[in-house]
């Protein structure tokens, strides 16, 4: 089985976006890729938000309780992700999950990681991208390394247990060091 991997080009990011907002009758699967970019949660924890968590917000971190390891994690939540977050509940008054469901057989409830795993790879095979619901929480990591941030920073944003995790999870392979000699240039 193909590993899933960060998406490494950041127009594709967008065109992944695209793709779930055209390729899909809701709006619900182009918002969840947003905002899983912009905040780096996993995904089952992002399905498991309500409404009423954003009530409690500090400033623009939430504070959530990851389902995996129990802790409390804080989230810098973006302009662009409180955005989004007031668009949906300006669009979905009736609902108290955030990415809630709107057919009758799964009315109040989120959708499910399975369908969210579906849908982007789904599009990630139109773009002949290996995909999948953790896609997001790896492409913030990537990119951020690829910025200049630390990897003690990104370690500790994972809560991951070594730096070794980090870059795995990350997507740095033997190729990411092979092209740092191609680009001697001294």
């Amino acid at each position: 089985m193909k590993r899933v991997e960060p998406v490494k080009d950041k127009e594709k990011i967008a065109e992944v976006e695209k793709l779930l907002r055209q390729h899909n009758s809701s709006s619900i699967y182009g918002d969840l890729w947003v905002f899983l970019n912009q905040t780096a949660a996993r995904v089952g924890d992002a399905l498991r938000l309500r409404y009423a968590d954003f009530n409690r917000i500090e400033g623009n971190v939430l504070n959530l309780k990851e389902q995996k390891t129990g802790k409390t994690r804080s989230i810098m939540l973006t302009s662009k992700a409180l955005e989004l977050v007031a668009q949906r509940r300006a669009d979905n008054p009736d609902h108290e999950y955030l990415f809630e469901v709107d057919s009758n057989r799964a009315k109040g409830k989120p959708i499910s990681r399975v369908t969210v795993s579906a849908k982007f790879k789904e599009a990630g095979d139109m773009l002949n991208l290996h995909i999948a619901a953790h896609s997001p929480r790896k492409n913030l990591g990537y990119h951020a390394l690829k910025r200049g941030v630390s990897l003690p920073t990104l370690t500790k944003l994972y809560g991951h247990s070594s730096q070794a995790v980090t870059l795995a999870y990350c997507g740095i392979m033997e190729k990411d060091i092979e092209d740092v000699f191609q680009t001697i240039d001294y």
